[in-house]
């Protein structure tokens, strides 16, 4: 497991081998880096700009590499379709550069979008999530459905009937839990 306070450094990592572009933080990650008291997680999601430098990030850095048997944490790195965030979620994160990697820009989405984003799977772990993020930054009924109109399951970039159908049920009970 990597603890909150160990991602900014892994994230670090990345961005030295991804060089110049853009390094995309979701999930886990994000909120560690958002949240004051952030989730331990099992990785590091991230998807890059450009693309094509995931496949290095992934070979030194990913599950079963020498990164993870030397520093106990992996990187996965993902396509931008997988984080299911509302459409405008870009002009809501951090957007973060090092001076060791001047030429790599961190994006951080904002916790309420990470949570958005989560809503389709909804699992145990995503429910505690969406506890610490609530207690950190509390959201009305109003904002959460101005959220989900711009989620990709309302949008029409997910069509999959299955899984509009596990976001909408999942939607509808964190709505009645803050109602």
């Amino acid at each position: 497991m990597v603890d909150a306070a160990d991602v900014p450094r892994i994230l670090s990592d990345a961005a030295r081998l991804l060089g110049a572009g853009e390094l995309f933080v979701f999930g886990s990650a994000a909120l560690a880096m958002r949240l004051p008291v952030g989730p331990r997680t099992r990785d590091v999601d991230v998807w890059c700009l450009p693309a094509e430098r995931g496949d290095l990030i992934t070979a030194l850095m990913g599950e079963v590499s020498w990164y993870q048997d030397k520093h106990d944490a992996y990187v996965e790195v993902w396509g931008p379709e997988t984080f299911a965030a509302p459409e405008d979620w870009q002009n809501r994160a951090w957007r973060l550069t090092n001076e060791d990697t001047p030429a790599v820009t961190l994006v951080v989405p904002h916790p309420h979008d990470v949570l958005v984003s989560k809503l389709e799977r909804w699992e145990p772990q995503d429910r505690e999530h969406a506890k610490a993020i609530l207690a950190s930054a509390p959201l009305t009924v109003a904002r959460l459905d101005a959220l989900l109109s711009q989620a990709p399951y309302r949008t029409g970039r997910i069509v999959d009937a299955a899984r509009v159908r596990r976001f909408e049920v999942h939607a509808a009970e964190l709505r009645a839990a803050l109602a």
